[in-house]
């Protein structure tokens, strides 16, 4: 059983991690700390710790959705292991947690939040709460373990190494813009597995909403969002991070004119192509672009870039491909345009 499957990473490490990273590496530049000076202890710590909560995740979701997942014919990674080997699982998973909690514990908010993730994903998995088949609650629950409080985390972490105060408007404006992006995200996950669901008896707050008629909450969550991080973006005044954001927006809507690909806010349509609007920002443009003004502006602050790059370089390339099937398609319609005249 490898590192990547016992923490289920294909879900999370490349559309979750960064936008985590990109907060944290926004308030390190806020406060003008070199990166390159962070990377140890700071982002070690950050990583080590959203690895052994996201290992905790796995094993307590696949323990608790063992029974249901069994009668349903849904994978599960305990199916294959003995009843003392789960237990073995499970009491491992919770010792790293504890073990990590106590490392932390100088830091008092970092040690705040992280005990809030793990909360969070307990009471979203465990019986008798078991906020996942509660509607909306676990719909919140989900939200604030996997974006809301990780991303509070790593921001006080670099504010303990970067011996600064923590700064509460930049944690309120940062969660903000985790929580409701979160949202967005687990509503799409929702309502995209809403059959698969039904079919394993989980009441969701999905299969209790009629997709077509759910408009207005997806709509209020992304302008509150949006407000969130033109604060942010504001706050930084860095001239490339707007760059790239308009970059994103002709990249997006490009994708939707020539790709036929619908940008969508949280439900995604049945039989079409389809983008969720601000992922591609939050996990690539966002970062890249502090991480570009990092590399030029901070000493060794390349070496925090090449390693971004690498840790998630399948969305980077993703991207390229689709930027160069994107200037192919424009200068096809360009020649037709041309030849017309």
């Amino acid at each position: 059983m490898n590192l990547a499957k016992l923490t289920r990473a294909h879900e999370w490490w490349d559309f979750k991690t960064p936008q985590v990273l990109s907060l944290a590496y926004a308030a390190a530049i806020i406060y003008n700390s070199l990166l390159f000076n962070l990377l140890f202890p700071a982002f070690f710590i950050i990583f080590t710790s959203l690895v052994v909560i996201a290992i905790y995740a796995s094993i307590i979701n696949d323990f608790t959705d063992l029974a249901i997942d069994t009668a349903c014919g849904k994978p599960n990674m305990m199916q294959n292991i003995s009843i003392w080997m789960r237990s073995v699982l499970l009491i491992t998973s919770i010792v790293l947690l504890i073990t990590v909690i106590y490392f932390i514990y100088p830091f008092k908010y970092a040690c705040l939040f992280y005990v809030g993730i793990g909360v969070f994903i307990s009471i979203y998995s465990f019986n008798p709460i078991r906020l996942k088949k509660r509607g909306v609650w676990g719909v919140i629950a989900c939200a604030m373990a996997e974006h809301f409080f990780p991303t509070l985390f790593a921001m006080t972490i670099i504010f303990y190494f970067a011996n600064s105060k923590i700064n509460f408007f930049l944690l309120t404006i940062a969660g903000t813009i985790s929580l409701c992006w979160g949202l967005r995200s687990i509503l799409y996950h929702q309502f995209k597995d809403r059959e698969n669901d039904k079919n394993s008896g989980i009441n969701t707050f999905a299969n209790r909403i009629d997709p077509h008629s759910f408009k207005l909450i997806p709509i209020l969550l992304v302008f509150t969002e949006l407000f969130a991080l033109s604060i942010l973006l504001l706050s930084l005044k860095l001239w490339i991070v707007l760059i790239a954001f308009l970059i994103y927006l002709l990249f997006t809507f490009l994708k939707q004119y020539l790709f036929k690909s619908n940008i969508i806010i949280a439900i995604s349509p049945k039989h079409a192509f389809y983008q969720i609007f601000m992922l591609d920002f939050y996990a690539l443009f966002f970062p890249i672009a502090l991480l570009i003004y990092v590399s030029a502006t901070q000493t060794n602050g390349y070496i925090v870039l090449i390693l971004h790059l690498i840790l998630f370089h399948k969305l980077f390339l993703a991207t390229l491909k689709d930027i160069y099937q994107l200037a192919k398609a424009v200068l096809k319609k360009l020649i037709r345009i041309a030849k017309i005249h």
